[in-house]
């Protein structure tokens, strides 16, 4: 059973979710993993379930236009973030940023992910490089990288282990509960 609880005003959480439920997989796994792991925040067991349709798109072609759109949309920031790139200044304020440009925040974000620039602090940036070349690249791996997850057939939590960054950790691991381990 699902209850909504409140520990501020406007602030709002599902407790001791069991289910989530993807109609449609997000585009990048950072936001599959943020997603799924709303459920069984109490410590009890919980279930994931993603819908996808077979590769070809065949069954569902519209599965494929969707995730299209979010790649060309995501294509279409890349772009912004990298006409930005030599407006922006080599040291800034993200709420500057944000009030000059219309999409300078998420253009820094890209940047950042990109290796372009690094956070000072929580409000404060520093440009690292003005090689714009991997911003494009790191986000179609990224998109990749959520296509390879509904794919594999290794355990899931030793994919996502490795896709973000604990490979040690990953070596040989066999979760024992996800589809891929029954």
């Amino acid at each position: 059973m699902k209850t909504l609880s409140s520990k501020q005003p406007g602030d709002f959480a599902i407790d001791n979710s069991r289910w989530i439920a993807h109609f449609h997989a997000p585009l990048l796994l950072s936001e599959y993993v943020q997603e799924v792991g709303r459920a069984g925040r109490d410590g009890k067991p919980a279930t994931a379930l993603t819908l996808i349709s077979e590769t070809t798109g065949w069954l569902d072609p519209e599965d494929n236009h969707r995730r299209q759109f979010f790649l060309d949309q995501q294509h279409q920031q890349v772009q912004a973030a990298q006409g930005l790139m030599q407006q922006l200044p080599r040291v800034g304020e993200v709420s500057a940023i944000a009030k000059q440009f219309p999409q300078g925040a998420i253009a820094l974000a890209l940047l950042h992910s990109a290796g372009c620039l690094e956070w000072t602090d929580p409000f404060h940036y520093r440009m690292t490089t003005q090689k714009s070349g991997k911003l494009g690249q790191s986000n179609a791996t990224a998109a990749q990288q959520m296509t390879n997850y509904l794919k594999t057939k290794r355990c899931r939590w030793q994919f996502l282990l490795d896709g973000f960054g604990f490979g040690s950790e990953a070596k040989n691991f066999r979760c024992g509960h996800c589809d891929n381990c029954r």
